[in-house]
């Protein structure tokens, strides 16, 4: 049987060092915003139809497809 590798835990942590909680806190809220745990359970909330989802991707990909082509037009000219 082979060994389990060592599962790390999925939950978040900061250690507080020297009673500074502030620098501790300031952390752990980048760590969740990097994380995108807000994200996930503000999609979380309510459900959405998939169609819904499909329209909502669509438009965001042709938000950065349009930045996009605009800076590449920029750096031409």
């Amino acid at each position: 049987m082979a060994k389990r590798e060592k599962k790390t835990s999925d939950l978040l942590y900061v250690k507080v060092r020297d009673g500074q909680i502030e620098g501790a806190l300031r952390t752990f809220k980048n760590r969740v915003k990097e994380c995108g745990l807000l994200l996930e359970l503000k999609e979380r909330s309510h459900y959405t139809k998939p169609s819904v989802k499909r329209r909502g991707e669509k438009k965001l990909a042709a938000l950065r497809y349009k930045k996009d082509s605009e800076q590449e037009y920029k750096k031409l000219y």
